[in-house]
């Protein structure tokens, strides 16, 4: 079933990786016990929630897995959610490359969907502000379809940020960033038991930065606080989360032209932190607003209940200025000496209000001699959203000295009312043979309402299944196989007014999980997926969105982790995807590479702590990641953007109280593109940023 034919720089890919560090479903997470940061661990994950709803085992899940705690993405310099996956097998994290508009990562050359602690956040393209990172303390990601039990999963997979929770171990930090780009930021974490109780314990977390980026006149300015509370009885536990979130920043991508980056002639190619907005202009303010109750109860020692509701309230603002690369896409400039651009404006305020909710019981219980994990549940989503937008044109610029002002902001056209819910029963059954073999079987029934204001209803009813088999046979090797399939509504419509199709999927997979040591975890795996209805670029109109009609991918992937003694930690990934347009309404691109996907990743981390005497340590990590070449196909233009390597570094100091870290992401300043496309303009890549960390613990 599964044929590949790797890109020729495969072994050479291969050959970065560290033999004893190939794998596919973890992450990793390293920290001395000498260290006293918060909630200090030496820890490669061993168990998961995405994948199962239930406290499982790695080497037990069916299915490929990865999870990244804060200490691993905070040792790498993640600045954001998409940041935090640098490192994991199979995901493209930086898809457009430096965007402050959202996290855009790819999974297996497919588009996830982003959850929050197990429940869904984002719904459509609608900006909302990105989760602060500071307030995580882990990232899970499931790779391919997983319907059977949240729902609305897409295809690519799950990306679910797990928030940062009340700890009864008294523990806090306050930390101060400078670093490129003006960036100063203060931030702080403090938890424990209150008053000395058993029963409460409470956390708050905060970060207030100014900052600017590398695309000239733009901020990334933001507040967030977040406090929790949790009660823990006899046999429930309830954790309520509040979070505040006030982001000032613009689109960080300006859609520098081709003609002007990529294909620029020589001494005429813009710097990458070129701006052809507007100072005055341009602008993606979000506010966003959360609460949280996570509640679970244990009736006996074989039954419990858990029960878990959220609401967000979100509002923003976005607006900018761009050029028109779309009409002559190999030949935009309007005047003689290429120096001058059409430009186009766009706006949207969206205001988004999220409901969800999901119910689940747990019932523990044996058959002969097998053992049942079986979970029972309902979950419901909410998603309303009332937004308003502008497009239309504007002066031109000169993009070699581009000066921009007086611009005015044109009245905002209300759009209709969105609204979409979704009510599913699922049912899973995690099957246990010997304490060797664990049989998954699962199913879900659906029933989705999709509303736009002045056009009928959509109601939309999907049943998808799950099945997986995994088994240890002997020296902790685990293979496995699965079956699994999506089915995700789409809220909203095209430009014309037509409503958008549920998207569908399946996946096959096979793969090979081995946990030699308990501080280690290797993984291989391969997949075939199916996708319908997936969300594009109008070829025909850049502002408009259209479904293609079908996408083929499949792949494997190699991931690895080994923290070994001595405070010595690695870990490694390499993938090779084949994703291909099977249907679409757009000829051109019927059997060709899927636009803007990496075929291959590659990557490897190695941090090592140094005793300094009998109270300092000194840690250094370096890490190397590969992005594979991408093509972007059109009717009369085809882009190829090169594939790029960057490099990682960190330089630690621990003292009993104080910790003092550099980071340099991108240390060599590679200038890079992710990716270049037919329509003519070039997404920036991230250039060097260094930050350096004081920390105070207590």
């Amino acid at each position: 079933m599964f044929r590949f034919a790797p890109h020729r720089r495969t072994a050479l890919m291969l050959s970065l990786l560290v033999p004893s560090a190939l794998s596919s479903a973890i992450a990793q997470a390293q920290s001395s016990d000498e260290a006293h940061a918060l909630d200090a661990v030496t820890v490669v994950a061993e168990r998961a929630t995405t994948a199962t709803k239930t406290d499982t085992a790695l080497t037990e899940t069916p299915q490929a897995i990865s999870v990244v705690t804060s200490a691993l993405f905070t040792d790498r310099g993640a600045q954001n959610l998409q940041e935090t996956l640098r490192y994991s097998a199979g995901v493209a994290a930086d898809a457009w490359g430096l965007d402050t508009r959202g996290d855009a990562s790819t999974i297996r050359g497919l588009d996830p969907v982003q959850y929050l602690d197990g429940m869904r956040k984002l719904y459509n393209f609608s900006p909302m502000a990105r989760p602060e990172v500071y307030g995580l303390e882990r990232v899970e990601v499931l790779r391919g379809p997983s319907s059977v039990l949240y729902g609305a999963g897409a295809t690519g997979g799950i990306i679910n940020a797990m928030s940062k929770r009340p700890s009864f171990r008294k523990a806090g930090e306050i930390g101060l960033q400078l670093g490129s780009f003006d960036r100063k930021q203060l931030q702080g974490d403090i938890t424990g038991a209150l008053g000395g109780s058993e029963q409460w314990a409470g956390r708050l977390v905060g970060v207030v930065r100014d900052s600017g980026m590398q695309t000239d006149e733009i901020d990334d300015d933001r507040i967030y606080i977040a406090p929790s509370l949790t009660w823990r009885g006899e046999r429930s536990n309830l954790t309520l989360m509040a979070s505040y979130q006030r982001d000032r920043t613009a689109s960080s991508q300006q859609f520098l032209p081709v003609a002007a980056t990529l294909k620029a002639p020589p001494g005429r190619k813009l710097d990458p932190s070129t701006f052809l907005g507007d100072k005055d202009f341009d602008k993606l303010d979000a506010r966003a607003v959360s609460a949280t109750v996570l509640f679970d109860h244990s009736f006996n020692d074989a039954v419990s209940w858990r029960s878990n509701l959220r609401y967000i309230d979100s509002k923003t603002e976005f607006r900018e200025i761009f050029p028109d690369t779309y009409s002559n896409p190999t030949h935009p400039f309007i005047d003689a000496d290429g120096r001058v651009l059409n430009r186009l404006t766009y706006g949207v305020k969206p205001h988004d209000r999220v409901l969800t909710s999901d119910n689940s019981l747990q019932f523990s219980f044996a058959t002969g001699a097998f053992q049942h994990v079986l979970l029972a549940g309902v979950d419901y989503t909410d998603f309303r959203e009332a937004s308003s937008s502008f497009s239309g044109v504007t002066t031109p610029i000169d993009v070699y000295n581009p000066v921009s002002t007086g611009v005015t902001v044109p009245a905002y056209q209300a759009l209709p009312d969105q609204r979409t819910t979704q009510t599913g029963l699922y049912v899973q059954d995690q099957i246990r043979y010997a304490d060797r073999v664990s049989l998954v079987l699962g199913a879900r029934r659906d029933h989705a309402v999709s509303e736009t204001q002045g056009l009928p209803d959509r109601t939309d009813n999907a049943t998808t299944y799950r099945v997986g088999l995994i088994g240890d046979v002997g020296a902790n090797v685990s293979p496995y196989v699965s079956y699994t399939e999506s089915f995700l509504p789409v809220p909203g419509q095209d430009l014309y007014g037509n409503a958008f199709e549920p998207m569908r999927g399946h996946q096959v997979e096979v793969g090979v999980k081995w946990q030699p040591v308990r501080n280690a975890l290797l993984t291989a795996s391969a997949y075939r997926i199916t996708e319908t209805n997936r969300q594009t670029n109008d070829p025909d109109n850049v502002l408009n969105t259209v479904q293609t009609g079908e996408i083929q991918s499949k792949g494997i992937e190699l991931e690895g982790a080994y923290v070994f003694d001595g405070d010595f930690t690695v870990t490694a990934s390499y993938s090779h995807n084949e994703a291909e347009v099977s249907k679409s309404n757009f000829a051109p691109e019927v059997g060709q590479r899927l636009n803007d996907t990496p075929q291959d990743l590659a990557s490897v981390w190695a941090a090592k702590g140094f005793a300094v005497g009998d109270d300092k340590r000194l840690r250094v990590g370096l890490g190397g990641r590969y992005v594979g070449g991408t093509v972007s196909v059109g009717a009369s233009n085809t882009v190829r953007t090169p594939s790029y390597t960057l490099v990682d570094a960190l330089l630690e100091l621990e003292l009993p109280s104080w910790t003092f870290a550099v980071n340099v992401n991108n240390l060599l300043d590679k200038e890079y593109f992710a990716p270049c496309r037919n329509f003519g303009d070039c997404f920036s890549g991230n250039p060097r940023s260094v930050v350096g960390t004081v920390t105070y613990r207590f």
